[in-house]
């Protein structure tokens, strides 16, 4: 057991996970939540077969396509999604000089997320599967080096990119123009957890060994004592607490589309399910055109008074 001078820490990012778990939620539940988008019907749909996703084409080109069954592919959406999340692959193609420096700064959060679940896994073979992590065993000698190599290009990664970033937002005139005082204390922020990470690896750290013994007194509420005791150094320490953090703050703040562009795919952009008479479709549609909308571009008319129906039903106000 931990001396109770200590057990702050592990307090601390209890109550950062319980946010980080209750933000997500909530944010998910409240998207479910919204009104029906408007249906784009725009191509190419990535989950179309692969005959017709090659060219952008829709299952809407078959004639009398709606008395055949609704089918889509998974395995064209992963083609597409994984280029797209992991190497940011739309910026690449747009932005070519900005992807240079925004991929080392996602591809650091990816691998440091990917070092705290080889971590974890590390950790629970330790303490509920002993033998199969003996000291000296392939699977752990295997796992402890894709650790390793995953923490250390994640830190470099993540603080030279936050760095590029923080850089390109104060001297490019154009980012200044809509840049806010929220977008300059995230990376201000996140660049904070890279520094103090790297220099407690550099110094301290460098097996992540103390990182593995931290999530083990999480995984047992401080009972799992390996000789460790958090926040030895002032880096550890910033560390501990920056993680913790940003756990807690990232759900909360636009960094969330890391998880909720799911819904902006899946839900927008590439929703081509057909409608059908008395269907859940049809309904939500319904739904939405009796909402009163209020907006202040005169030629719709929504003044609050008349629904979406009446609206879409009316021609368009001449507004000279």
């Amino acid at each position: 057991m931990i001396p109770v001078r200590f057990m702050g820490f592990y307090i601390f990012t209890y109550i950062c996970v319980a946010v980080f778990l209750l933000a997500v939620v909530y944010r998910i539940y409240r998207q479910l939540r919204f009104p029906l988008h408007v249906r784009w019907e725009i191509y190419p749909v990535r989950h179309e077969k692969a005959a017709r996703s090659a060219y952008g084409g829709s299952y809407m080109e078959e004639t009398d396509w709606w008395k055949f069954p609704y089918e889509t592919s998974s395995a064209n959406e992963l083609k597409y999604m994984a280029p797209e999340i992991l190497l940011l692959r739309g910026l690449r193609k747009e932005n070519k000089r900005l992807w240079l420096i925004s991929f080392p700064f996602h591809l650091g959060l990816y691998l440091m997320l990917a070092t705290v679940v080889l971590l974890l896994m590390d950790t629970a073979l330790t303490l509920w599967a002993p033998s199969l992590s003996a000291e000296g065993g392939m699977l752990r000698i295997g796992l402890g080096g894709v650790t390793v190599a995953c923490g250390w290009i994640g830190l470099v990664a993540g603080l030279a990119g936050s760095l590029g970033l923080l850089y390109r937002r104060l001297s490019d005139r154009e980012f200044r123009l809509y840049a806010t005082p929220a977008d300059y204390f995230n990376i201000v922020l996140i660049m904070a957890f890279f520094l103090c990470a790297v220099l407690a690896a550099a110094f301290a750290d460098p097996s992540f060994d103390a990182a593995r013994a931290y999530l083990a007194g999480l995984l047992t509420a401080g009972t799992f004592a390996p000789g460790y005791e958090p926040g030895q150094s002032i880096p550890g320490a910033a560390t501990i607490l920056l993680a913790s953090l940003l756990a807690a703050y990232i759900p909360l703040t636009h960094m969330s589309h890391m998880f909720m562009k799911y819904f902006l795919y899946h839900q927008v952009k590439w929703d081509d399910r057909p409608s059908s008479p008395g269907n859940a479709i049809e309904t939500a549609v319904s739904k939405n055109l009796n909402y009163r909308p209020n907006w202040s571009a005169k030629h719709i008319g929504a003044d609050g008074d008349k629904s979406w129906k009446e609206i879409a039903s009316s021609t368009p106000k001449d507004t000279k």
